[in-house]
């Protein structure tokens, strides 16, 4: 069975600039393609994706605190489904991060109202989206484990301090 790795910056970086280039694309294509602007994005998405920071952020320091501060343990099931949280919440977070950009940039000096509006709605969302992939790197962080050459540098040197 592989190791589960952590999420590298290029993947990190490939994910947001996927989102970049089509947040990007979207408002002329659908100009394009339906002849009318694209809605007003809403501020339930940046809602929502902050929400999401915070619930992930909240288990993250939970987390750190059980593993790394506490020295309890847990089970592999309940580590595993950490994990994968941190690693969906990572690939929604970059992807997010990087859409709303775009979409935001496309309206980067728009002299409209609405176009404004966009602007400022998409960056609060990119914001919030990139919250949540700081978060969801911070929880695949703290699920790291002690290597086997941690445990016996800690074990011939005592316990460790509680």
């Amino acid at each position: 069975m592989r190791k589960a790795r952590r999420s590298s910056p290029l993947y990190v970086a490939v994910l947001i600039a996927s989102g970049l280039v089509a947040g990007r694309l979207l408002p002329p294509l659908t100009v394009r393609l339906d002849g009318t602007s694209p809605p007003v994005p809403g501020w339930a998405a940046a809602i929502v994706l902050l929400c999401g920071a915070i619930a992930v952020g909240a288990l993250a320091w939970g987390t750190w605190q059980n593993l790394h501060r506490r020295q309890r343990r847990f089970t592999a099931d309940h580590a595993i489904r950490l994990l994968a949280l941190a690693k969906a919440a990572v690939l929604v977070g970059g992807v997010f991060t990087g859409g709303y950009a775009g979409y935001a940039l496309a309206y980067l000096g728009s002299s409209t109202e609405l176009g404004e509006l966009r602007f400022w709605r998409a960056g609060a969302a990119a914001a919030a989206a990139l919250l949540l992939l700081i978060a969801a790197l911070v929880l695949e962080w703290t699920c790291r484990l002690p290597s086997d050459d941690d445990e016996e540098t800690t074990s011939e040197a005592g316990p460790a301090p509680a």
